[in-house]
C-alpha cells in the first residue's frame, strides 16, 4: 500500500498540469463575445471626399467684365490773384478696368452639402448650397489707360505739376465707376451661376453625376 501512495501523488500532479494547460489555451473573452465576420462590410464617406474636392478649387473666378471711362480732374494751387489761383492744371484721364467676380469655395461647409442615397457614387444625389459671389478683383489695364488731354498754367515752370496726384484721383473714380457698372449688369448673379456649372463638372469628373445646386441670396 505504501508503494501505491507515490503513484497516486504522481497521477494527481499530472491531472493538475493537464487542467492548467487546457485553461491556458482558452481564448480570453474579457467579458465580450468574439464574432467572426464572414461577409466584408463597406463604409462610404462621400461627404468628406466631396468637400475636399471642392476646397481644392479655392476661389472660382468665373466672370470678368471690362469697362472704360474718362475722368476730368482740375486742380488749382499757389498764389491767388483777383480770385484766381496762379497755378492750375486740368487733365482728362481715360481708364480701362477689368472687374472679376467669383465664389470662394472655402466658405462651403459640410452643412451646405446634402447627400442622399450615399453608397454608389453614380446613384448618389448631392445638393450643394453655394455661397454668395463677390467682387474679387478690379484691375487697371495699364497698357491702355492714359492721360488723353492736359492743360497747364502759363507759368508752369514755376508752378510745377500735380499730374501724379490727379491721375490717382481719376483712377479711383473710374475704379468706382467700373465696380458699380459691373454690379448693375448682374456680375454677381452670373458669377454664382457659372461657379455652379463648374462645380457640377468638377463632381462629375470624380464620379458624382447627380449634383443639384442652390444659391444663397
Amino acid at each position: 500500500m505504501k508503494r501505491l501512495i507515490p503513484v497516486f501523488i504522481l497521477a494527481g500532479i499530472v491531472v493538475i498540469i493537464v487542467v492548467v494547460l487546457v485553461n491556458a489555451v482558452k481564448p480570453f473573452s474579457f467579458g465580450k463575445s468574439i464574432r467572426i465576420i464572414t461577409t466584408p462590410t463597406t463604409t462610404f464617406q462621400s461627404g468628406p471626399v466631396i468637400l475636399e474636392a471642392i476646397h481644392t478649387q479655392a476661389k472660382l473666378e468665373t466672370v470678368a467684365m471690362v469697362f472704360a471711362n474718362d475722368q476730368d480732374v482740375s486742380k488749382g494751387w499757389g498764389l491767388e490773384v483777383i480770385g484766381e489761383v496762379v497755378c492750375r492744371e486740368n487733365i482728362t484721364y481715360l481708364g480701362y478696368y477689368t472687374v472679376t467676380a467669383g465664389v470662394d469655395l472655402q466658405e462651403i461647409t459640410s452643412s451646405d452639402i446634402l447627400i442622399t442615397n450615399d453608397g454608389i457614387p453614380a446613384q448618389t444625389l448631392i445638393t450643394i448650397t453655394l455661397p454668395t459671389a463677390t467682387i474679387l478683383h478690379v484691375d487697371p489695364d495699364t497698357q491702355r489707360s492714359r492721360v488723353v488731354h492736359q492743360d497747364v498754367s502759363i507759368i508752369s515752370q514755376l508752378c510745377g505739376t500735380k499730374l501724379p496726384e490727379m491721375v490717382l484721383e481719376a483712377q479711383v473714380k473710374i475704379e468706382e465707376y467700373a465696380t458699380n457698372a459691373a454690379l448693375q449688369k448682374g456680375i454677381l448673379r452670373m458669377a454664382q451661376e457659372q461657379a455652379g456649372l463648374e462645380l457640377q463638372q468638377l463632381l462629375v469628373n470624380i464620379g458624382f453625376p447627380n449634383v443639384f445646386l442652390q444659391y444663397s441670396e
